[in-house]
This record gives structure tokens, sequence and C-alpha cells, in this order.
């Protein structure tokens, strides 16, 4: 990432910035990157994340998921020719053999293995069948270790569990609790293959982290059918959904990083940095989350991050009509 610029944050101007959005906020990501290169003098992020709604997604599995082949192309086509890197998110834990032949999950990956100016395509993985079936049939696909894979494994906060996926995966993501455990950081080697999710609203040491990704997993599988009722019923004495409790109660508090704890990070050696935008309806939360992030906040004449935010929501909006 460029360092001349007088609006990149130099608190961290080597971070990969690894947003979410992919093949859901495509046009405005794509104009903030645009609007970044072109008038600000730098590239706010080389990687994007995501994956339409097919059996192998998980943890987005949403109406707004469903795209036609020609959508899936164009926006695969557009981040080609800007050298993002796209990390497909199939993460579901579920999958047998039959699920292997799945025709849509098969075709997104033979187009990013043939779109992959950078070589650093991706697929996120949490089922082992389907880890051993990209590496088989799309060796240009590199592979990650998901969230999903970690919690679900019983792998969080010990180090064996990470070294052993680190050498399973060309990079590994970190539990989100463990994103805080510093001892645990320190001792991992490579930190630059290791992914940290800095923006989870998820609260801390969730009992309920891996019931949800399993109840995530069945609902790709059964999407029209899925019946969430004991995900909710358990969700609603989780103390996730109550405000207070996240604002007071110190052990529940939300896993998102403030910009000392991310800059700690940083100076660990720790360069790949996730942005993740689940579920949302539209893409205001994750552009606040690069301009706050990505840019710096103020210079001498000028809050950065403000002004270019509102000209940036201005110059891709159209005017009112008279």
């Amino acid at each position: 990432m460029q360092g001349n610029s007088p609006y990149l944050n130099p608190q961290w101007p080597q971070a990969d910035w690894d947003v979410s959005g992919a093949f859901t906020h495509d046009r405005e990501l794509l104009s903030f990157f645009d609007y970044c290169k072109l008038l600000l003098g730098f590239e706010p992020f080389h990687l994007v994340h995501g994956a339409p709604l097919c059996h192998w997604n998980s943890g987005r599995v949403l109406n707004h998921l469903l795209r036609s082949a020609e959508e899936i192309r164009t926006a695969g086509l557009a981040y080609e020719s800007r050298k993002i890197a796209v990390y497909l998110t199939f993460t579901n834990l579920l999958l047998t053999e039959q699920h292997m032949a799945d025709p849509l999950g098969n075709a997104i990956c033979t187009f990013f293995s043939r779109h992959n100016p950078t070589g650093r395509n991706a697929v996120i993985l949490a089922n082992d069948l389907l880890r051993d079936h990209i590496r088989k049939e799309f060796p240009g696909l590199r592979l990650v270790s998901s969230i999903l894979k970690i919690t679900n494994g019983g792998g969080k906060g010990k180090l064996d569990a990470y070294k052993r996926l680190a050498d399973e995966y060309d990079e590994v993501m970190v539990h989100p609790d463990d994103v805080l455990n510093y001892p645990l950081l320190e001792q991992l080697e490579d930190k630059e293959r290791h992914i940290l999710l800095i923006n989870e609203y998820c609260i801390r040491n969730c009992p309920l982290r891996p019931f949800h990704y399993k109840s995530l997993s069945e609902m790709s599988l059964n999407f029209m059918g899925h019946d969430s009722t004991e995900f909710e019923k358990r969700q609603s004495t989780n103390g996730c959904q109550n405000l207070y409790t996240l604002l007071t109660h110190e052990s529940k508090g939300v896993l998102a990083l403030n910009t000392p704890e991310i800059a700690r990070l940083y100076d660990m050696g720790f360069r790949h940095f996730k942005l993740q935008g689940r579920g949302l309806s539209n893409a205001a939360s994750i552009v606040f989350d690069l301009l706050r992030i990505v840019l710096r906040n103020d210079t001498d004449a000028e809050n950065a991050m403000h002004r270019n935010g509102q000209l940036f929501w201005e110059s891709i909006l159209p005017y009112p009509e008279p």
C-alpha cells in the first residue's frame, strides 16, 4: 500500500485490509477503491471476501446473496481489473462427499482460478472434504482456515492447534477471542500468514458461537426450510442483543478493537486485518470502517475522514431531481 499520500493513516501503512462485501456491495466497494486511488493517491484495500449463496457458503446465508452467473462474472472481472484478490467464504462445516459436485461452487472456483492476476485468490474453508477437493481441482487457489474451523474444532486458545492449521493451510484465521490473547499471538510464527478480525461485534467468550456456526451451515444446506427456532431461543438469553449488557458487562463486551489495540497488533508483526460485514443490508458501515481505519483521522486543515466520507457518498449517489 502506498505510503506517500497525506490521507493514508500513518499508524499502519503496510497493513492489508481484507474487506467484506464481495457479491453484495460491489458497487460501493469498487467506487470507494477508485475514489481513494484517483483522488487521494492510495489504494485502500487489496483483498475482498464473500460468496454468493450456495451449499458451500456459510455465515452469509442471506436472500440478497442470490446472484446470477452474469452478476458474479461482472464483479469478478471488476476486482480482477483492479488487482484486488477475492477470498471466497466457502465455510460450511457440514458438507459431505455429494456436495463436492455442487455446480455453482465449482464454477465460481473455476472462474477465480482463471482470473487471478495477483495469485492471491483464495478459499476460506472449515470442512476438510472441501479443502481436499479445492486443493486437487483448483490448485491455483490458496487455502485459508476459517474462524469456523478453529471454533468448532476446539482450537481456541491452543498454540498447537494454530501450528497444525498453519501446516495445512496457506493462511489461518485467528479466533476473535484470541485476537486479544497477546501471549498466544506472540508465539505464532509467520505472523503475516495469520488473519486478525478487528471489528467483530459478537460478545467476548460467546458460548453460543459454535452452535451459531453449525446452525448457519444447516441453513445453507436447507435455505428455504431451515428452522431457526432453537437458535433464536438460545440467542435471547445470551446477552448479545442487550445493549446494556454489552456496555456494562466487562466479560461480555464486543470484540471490536480500538486504535491502540490495532496498533499493538501491527507492531507485533501482523499485517492481514479483516473487516467483517456479515448480514448488512447496505455498505454504509463497511465504508465507514474503511474511512476510520485506512484514512488518517485529521490533517492540519481538516478532518480528512469525515470530509472524504461526505465527498465519497456524494460522488456515487445521484442528485435528486429538481
